[in-house]
């Protein structure tokens, strides 16, 4: 028995400090940024400190969400015949987040220190889930179950909740069929859904009951374009104001396109008021709720709903914006060029570009299919604070002008309250990372991809 004792000690001393620090969790969660390499997803401290493969068995990961409380994180995995496939070694995924669309998978819930995961829907080569996107406290999550054949539309697409800590079919719930993503509210007395329909917009709870509509008929001119297709709660305002978006008719302005909209502001007593006319292409709300983001094209626009006013900014073409918690600061993350814009200063400033400042022009926004299967983006770039951030460079290289010495990397960003960066990029990581994140993204703050 001694001699087995010996030998088994013999082994883990044969294997390596890198071995064993890929077996034992380093740290509890609080700060760590989470990423995706080679099909695993790990953990990280900011400083490239204590590297942890998270989910290290089992087939490829090919997302992930971190959870309000920074605890938790939910992960799809390839459903296991499926990955043995030629597609599955294909699968397209987004250009700057890296993140891919609904696909044959599990969906998983796991602690950030690792352990046993929790398969909350189970896989089946004909049923495509997406990412499951969690509710404001963290103990529900919302994902989509779409069939493999024939392809989606709003009738065979099925939206499901789900407990974080009980397996597939256990403690599910399904919510009445929408065009658009259902929007989670805040409040946890009432923790609503608000959807769209072809009998027009409503509410519900978590568990698909006490369904209510809000306006009875059809809006006009839904179903949109899948990026313009939502109903969006107001964050931080008591869920009681929605914003959501239909076609804007000849005499409502002078330069109508085939894409042109009102952006309008419901409330659960019936009030509406038009905010904006664009033609827009995305948008989305700040986490204060005191302000709206919309593109045009490469035109980024932060409007006030409280008295209307706006500023715009002219920046790469279909960059992915990420709100710091605090909603003061707003990052740009194009394929070119990383933008920091200072909200209250409406200032903006390029910290990352490629060698070459030349940005070609990029080709004209198109918006995609009326039921085009798109997602949020589940992870911010930004930590807790709001003062510091994260990036990958891909090519981007030139850091305000100078080149980066270490190179291709992740790396960290410290700012002061200005939005100033303080020192140079530190470097988190060095391996061949993707859908890098720091925190949670709540959903009505991200565009669609």
């Amino acid at each position: 028995m001694k001699q087995r004792y010996v030998m088994l000690l013999l082994l883990l001393l044969l294997a390596g400090p890198v071995s064993l620090a890929a077996c034992s969790p380093g740290h509890l969660g609080s700060n760590v940024i989470a990423f995706i390499r080679d099909g695993q997803l790990w953990t990280i401290d900011p400083n490239g400190a204590n590297a942890f493969e998270v989910v290290a068995q089992g087939p490829p990961v090919v997302g992930y969400s971190w959870s309000p409380t920074h605890q938790l994180l939910t992960f799809r995995a390839l459903d296991a015949d499926f990955a043995k496939t030629p597609a599955a070694s294909h699968l397209n995924s987004q250009p700057v987040t890296g993140q891919i669309g609904d696909v044959a998978s599990t969906a998983n819930t796991i602690g950030v220190d690792g352990g046993t995961p929790i398969t909350i829907a189970f896989s089946s080569p004909s049923v495509y889930y997406s990412n499951p996107i969690w509710n404001s406290t963290g103990n529900r999550l919302l994902y989509r179950e779409t069939p493999r054949s024939p392809l989606a539309n709003p009738a065979s697409i099925t939206w499901w909740i789900s407990q974080n800590d009980q397996p597939g079919g256990i403690a599910i719930k399904s919510l009445p069929g929408s065009y658009s993503i259902p929007s989670l509210s805040y409040i946890s007395q009432y923790y609503m859904a608000i959807g769209n329909s072809s009998k027009g917009v409503f509410t519900t709870t978590l568990a698909g009951t006490n369904l209510r509509y809000l306006v009875h008929d059809p809006l006009p001119g839904h179903p949109l374009p899948a990026t313009l297709e939502r109903i969006l709660w107001q964050p931080a305002h008591q869920d009681t104001s929605f914003l959501y978006a239909v076609p804007a008719t000849a005499h409502d302005s002078t330069n109508i396109s085939s894409h042109t909209v009102q952006l309008l502001l419901g409330t659960l007593d019936g009030h509406i008021t038009t905010l904006a006319t664009c033609a827009c292409t995305q948008f989305a709300w700040s986490p204060d709720g005191n302000y709206i983001l919309y593109s045009t094209g490469s035109t980024y626009t932060l409007l006030n709903p409280r008295d209307k006013t706006s500023f715009s900014l002219t920046e790469e073409n279909s960059s992915v914006p990420y709100w710091s918690p605090d909603s003061h600061f707003l990052l740009l993350d194009g394929f070119h060029t990383l933008v920091l814009v200072n909200v209250a200063a409406k200032q903006q400033k390029v910290l990352l570009s490629n060698d070459n400042t030349t940005v070609s022009k990029p080709a004209p926004t198109t918006l995609p299919a009326v039921n085009a299967l798109l997602q949020p983006v589940p992870n911010s770039l930004w930590a807790a604070d709001s003062r510091h951030f994260l990036f990958l460079t891909r090519d981007r290289l030139s850091w305000q002008g100078q080149r980066l010495r270490n190179g291709k990397a992740l790396y960290t960003v410290a700012i002061d309250s200005s939005g100033r960066p303080q020192g140079t990029p530190a470097i988190a990581d060095t391996g061949n990372d993707t859908q890098v994140g720091w925190t949670y993204e709540d959903a009505n703050t991200s565009f669609l991809y």
